[in-house]
């Protein structure tokens, strides 16, 4: 027998995850991929400045991140020897610079809902710290390519899967793990910003989201025809 849904989360602000939730549907999140580009003086830290750049401003009056530029003909990394403000980076700093990789490119393989950023788990820890911030820490999803398809990998149990049934599709794959637990993986399904989010016609106003009231209805039948297809699944498990 299947447990229950889990609940939202009381701290969770949902207006975070609706705004969230629309990036998805219009934003090409996860085909570009990330690079440590930067590194952090006073963590002495290299990190993506797409993933990480606000996790590393720090309140001391001088700007503490410096940018690695990849040498146009080698793709080597051009390590900095002084900040964008012209102050000199210590040696010890400098030298430990070539231990970091700044050229490996990173799939952005989660998206964070509270933030609304997609990133790459292995090198951004950062989102699953919001439990200090006073948030709850399950709100990071894992992103696969499944088919050429980017994927939500879930239990489709989570206390998010009913506010994301309207950006996730019917399963394209369904297993379970090396410990046995069952997963699922659910198509992302986008729209061009600017187009009826049902049948993809231009839209006049920008704002709208459908170019017609019976494109709105019969999007929400099929949302609604998606979401019961999800829990009669999960009631067999």
């Amino acid at each position: 027998m299947s447990s229950p849904p889990a609940l939202a989360p009381a701290a969770m602000p949902m207006g975070m995850v609706h705004l969230a939730r629309s990036k998805l549907i219009q934003e090409d999140l996860f085909s570009e991929t990330c690079r440590k580009d930067s590194s952090c003086l006073s963590c002495n830290h290299a990190f993506c400045s797409h993933c990480c750049f606000y996790h590393h401003v720090h309140s001391w009056g001088t700007k503490m991140m410096v940018k690695v530029a990849l040498d146009a003909g080698t793709g080597q990394p051009v390590l900095p020897t002084h900040t964008d403000e012209g102050y000199k980076i210590m040696q010890c700093m400098v030298e430990e610079m070539p231990a970091e990789d700044f050229t490996s490119r990173l799939p952005r393989d989660a998206f964070c809902l509270y933030c609304g950023k997609a990133f790459c788990a292995a090198v951004c820890s950062h989102h699953d710290d919001h439990r200090a911030e006073g948030l709850p820490g399950d709100a990071v999803i894992r992103v696969e390519e499944h088919n050429g398809r980017h994927c939500v990998r879930c239990t489709g149990t989570e206390w998010w899967a009913s506010h994301l049934d309207v950006v996730l599709g019917d399963p394209v794959h369904a297993s379970e793990d090396d410990q046995g637990r069952y997963y699922e993986l659910l198509p992302v399904l986008r729209t061009k910003a600017g187009t009826c989010m049902f049948c993809g016609v231009a839209l006049e106003w920008h704002l709208c989201t459908h170019c017609s009231r019976l494109c709105h209805q019969a999007w929400l039948r099929e949302t609604d025809e998606r979401r019961r297809r999800r829990e009669a699944r999960h009631a067999l498990l």
